[in-house]
């Protein structure tokens, strides 16, 4: 169902009461960390909104550095063609949609978390124009080739035409962490030197490539580390 416009992800309309602790970078922080303002660590157990009109795409504890992560597949009309887009919402404490099921602007589907107690309670929040990102942030650009500044994108897409349409869906293929090879971006990202470029024949078989909303299949992919850094993998130092 095509988009009417976007509201925030918490306190929608606006995010009234909330503040971002930390904004978008490219080729750094690839999102936006949503708290309450003025309130270390009060943020956890308030609840997080779609910011539109869409599918859910992925709904699921994923462990690695994101915890419980929803994924949104949103379709909106603008200057009489279709877009998509994703909104991701990440270290959730609990989930309250499942994969394949159509959510309406402002509906809740989570609350703020801390990934299991790693980090401080915060929601983190990006916007994908790849819509092959998922979880992996290895794979887009990193930059605004591949990601929205969300809190710019909300603010001039509040209110759109041809909102309520039922349009196709481009189904989800997410790279996603698993239990043998549970990813550190920290470890990725932050240790260049020590990363090594995967030809398409040296491929893991631990990670996990997931395809479509309801169902996944095992393929391989390169080993990229391990989660033993506990840092948060959407920083930069």
């Amino acid at each position: 169902m095509t988009a009417d416009g976007f509201d925030f992800p918490v306190a929608p309309p606006d995010g009234s009461g909330f503040c971002k602790s930390r904004g978008f970078r490219p080729h750094g922080h690839l999102g936006e960390d949503w708290v309450i303002a003025g309130g270390k660590g009060q943020a956890f157990g308030h609840p997080v909104h779609s910011i539109g009109n869409g599918l859910v795409v992925l709904a699921r504890d994923i462990r690695a550095d994101w915890g419980n992560v929803v994924v949104i597949r949103h379709a909106w009309i603008e200057n009489r063609k279709i877009h998509f887009t994703d909104s991701l919402y990440g270290h959730l404490d609990r989930i309250m949609v499942r994969e394949g099921q159509q959510v309406t602007r402002g509906q809740q589907i989570g609350t703020i978390g801390n990934n299991h107690g790693m980090y401080p309670p915060h929601l983190h929040f990006e916007m994908h124009k790849d819509l092959s990102i998922g979880v992996n942030h290895a794979g887009g650009t990193r930059d605004l080739i591949s990601y929205w500044v969300p809190t710019d994108f909300i603010m001039e897409h509040r209110n759109l035409h041809g909102g309520g349409h039922n349009v196709p869906t481009p189904a989800a293929h997410f790279l996603l962490p698993t239990a043998e090879n549970p990813w550190s971006f920290h470890r990725l990202f932050f240790h260049p030197k020590k990363k090594k470029i995967p030809s398409k024949s040296a491929h893991s078989r631990h990670s996990e490539t997931y395809s479509g909303s309801t169902h996944h299949s095992k393929k391989k992919h390169k080993h990229i580390g391990s989660s033993s850094n506990s840092a948060d993998p959407h920083s930069s130092h």
